[in-house]
């Protein structure tokens, strides 16, 4: 048997390439043929000799009746007090937050910038969505820089 490596279902996806705005050209090498289909015959249809005989009688249950539900006393609800609901959740005041920005997400993979232009980040980082390009690649804002990510390696917390 050869030596196959086979990925860790944690390692992170390639980014995105960045796409030229013409298709590659395509080689006969670069089609892959139909894929060989095994078929298989179709299972022999049952007999009604082979099913088990329908049960047509009922079964006899006896089950003794449930007692009606108490009646709700809602005159003195007094002792439970007014009702209050809590309060809001906090919003988070990041100072380095845009003031307008798509979407919040989440890192679901670290990325080391691989260009000058590019954010680096760790797993679960906090990132703020300023703009989405159509290769798959995002700009955005995090704690410590802004600059270009791949989408692919965040999810969104709304």
């Amino acid at each position: 048997m050869g030596n196959t490596s086979l990925k860790s279902p944690t390692e992170p996806p390639p980014p995105p390439p960045l796409l030229s705005p013409f298709p590659p050209p395509m080689e006969e090498d670069d089609i892959p043929p139909p894929p060989e289909t095994d078929v298989l015959p179709p299972p022999p249809p049952l007999a009604m000799d082979d099913l088990p005989p329908p049960n047509l009688s009922a079964p006899d249950l006896d089950f003794p009746a449930s007692p009606p539900p108490l009646p709700l006393d809602i005159t003195n609800l007094d002792p439970l007090g007014p009702l209050v609901l809590p309060p809001p959740p906090p919003l988070e005041n990041l100072p380095w937050a845009p003031d307008t920005y798509l979407e919040k997400v989440v890192t679901l993979y670290a990325y080391k910038q691989q260009k000058e232009n590019e954010l680096s980040f760790e797993e679960g980082a906090i990132l703020y969505v300023t703009r989405r390009y159509s290769d798959g690649w995002c700009e955005g804002v995090s704690r410590d820089a802004e600059g270009l990510f791949p989408g692919n390696y965040v999810e969104s917390l709304h």
